[in-house]
């Protein structure tokens, strides 16, 4: 059976992380920015984080369908956690695009 070598997929993890921790950077730079009635560059960075969380989510899919095809993945902890980070930045953009929408409409009255 094919494998995944350990070194290949810890680089992997670590571009999941680097993504995800990109678009968080992104995501509450945009919060700031909506903060200060900054509207149109609130909506570049939450643009700027979605491309992030895609690119980061590509790698890890394409990880895991590697899986799929019966290639063995071992065991990571820090694949691990580059999933639980990329889910945790997908929740963040998803409430800060939220907070942002309030902070328009606030600022229309």
């Amino acid at each position: 059976m094919e494998k995944v070598k350990k070194e290949e997929l810890n680089l992997l993890s670590m571009e999941v992380i680097l993504h995800a921790g990109n678009a968080r950077d992104f995501v509450f730079k945009a919060i700031e920015q909506a903060a200060n009635g900054d509207f149109t560059e609130a909506d570049s960075l939450m643009e700027r984080a979605n491309e992030e969380i895609h690119q980061a989510h590509r790698v890890q899919t394409s990880t895991l369908q590697k899986e799929a095809e019966g290639i063995e993945i071992p065991y990571s902890p820090l694949f691990g956690h580059a999933q639980d980070t990329l889910m945790t930045v997908k929740t963040e953009f998803n409430l800060i695009r939220e907070f942002i929408k309030l902070y328009k409409k606030s600022s229309e009255r």
